[in-house]
C-alpha cells in the first residue's frame, strides 16, 4: 500500500503495550497479526448483529460512539471513547483536543438537513458521500473508524429510505475516495454511492427508523412529519421528498 495511505500514530502508553504500537486489548494479544485476525472475526460478528438489532441514536457524535462501542466491545477497553492522541493517514485528522467541538458543525448540518429524510433521490449518493467524507476527517477513535463510520452511514441511508452495500466497494476504492474527500472533492465517493445505493420501501424505512428511535426522537419526528404532508407534495409510490437549496 502507498505510504501516504498508512497510519501515523503518536505512541501513547494508555493505548499501546510498552515499546510497541500494538494496542492493548481485552484478549491481551501482543502479536499484531494475531490481534488483527481476532479483531476482524469478533467485530464481523458484532456488525452482523447490528443488521437485525441496530444501535439507537439520533445521528450525532454520541450515536457514532455507541456504534463503535458495540462493534469493538469484545476487543478494546476504550471502545466508543474519543481518542486522546493524534493520528494521520497522509493528512492529519482532527486534533484529538477538538473532536467534540470540531464535529458539531457536521452533525448540526445533518440535523438541519432532516437526516436526509425526504430529499430528492438523485441527491442521496452525493449527500451520503459528503457526510462519510466529513465524518472521516474527524476520525474520532484510535482504531476502527472505518467500520463504525460505514455502519453509521448505512443507518443514515436506511433512515432516508435506501440500502447501502459496502461489500461492493474495494479497499483501494474506499481509500482513494476518502483521500479525495479529505480535500473536499467528493466525486469519487459520490460515484461509489451511486453504484451501491438502492431504494427500500417506505414500510422498511419506517420500521428501521422506529427500531433506532427512543421516545421523542427527532429522527422519528421528521419522518412522521414528512409522512403527514399532503399527498400532492409526494411522488407516487415513493416516500415524501424535499428539494435541497
Amino acid at each position: 500500500m502507498d505510504r501516504q495511505y498508512q497510519y501515523d500514530y503518536e505512541w501513547d502508553s494508555s493505548y499501546c503495550y510498552p515499546h510497541s504500537f500494538i494496542l492493548k486489548n481485552k484478549l491481551d494479544i501482543q502479536d499484531g497479526k494475531l490481534l488483527s485476525e481476532a479483531e476482524r472475526k469478533l467485530t464481523a460478528l458484532r456488525i452482523l448483529t447490528l443488521q437485525s438489532k441496530p444501535v439507537k441514536g439520533i445521528f450525532n457524535l454520541k450515536h457514532l460512539q455507541a456504534i463503535h462501542r458495540f462493534i469493538f466491545q469484545d476487543v478494546y477497553f476504550w471502545a466508543g471513547n474519543l481518542r486522546t492522541v493524534n493520528i494521520a493517514k497522509g493528512n492529519q485528522f482532527c486534533n484529538c483536543r477538538y473532536i467534540g467541538s470540531g464535529s458539531k458543525p457536521i452533525f448540526n448540518e445533518l440535523q438541519r438537513e432532516h437526516y436526509l429524510i425526504g430529499i430528492e433521490p438523485e441527491n442521496i449518493p452525493k449527500r451520503l458521500a459528503y457526510y462519510l467524507g466529513e465524518i472521516n476527517v474527524i476520525h474520532p477513535f484510535r482504531e476502527g473508524n472505518g467500520r463504525a463510520q460505514r455502519v453509521f452511514i448505512q443507518y443514515l441511508a436506511q433512515a432516508a429510505g435506501y440500502h447501502v452495500d459496502f461489500s461492493d466497494v474495494s479497499a483501494t476504492e474506499m481509500i482513494e475516495a476518502s483521500a479525495q474527500a479529505f480535500d473536499c472533492d467528493y466525486r469519487k465517493m459520490t460515484a461509489l454511492f451511486q453504484k451501491i445505493t438502492v431504494p427500500i420501501s417506505v414500510k422498511e424505512q419506517e420500521q428501521f427508523i422506529r427500531s433506532i428511535s427512543a421516545k421523542g426522537s427527532p429522527v422519528l419526528e421528521v419522518f412522521e412529519t414528512m409522512e403527514n404532508m399532503p399527498e400532492e407534495t409526494q411522488t407516487e409510490g415513493e416516500g415524501p421528498h424535499m428539494t435541497l437549496e
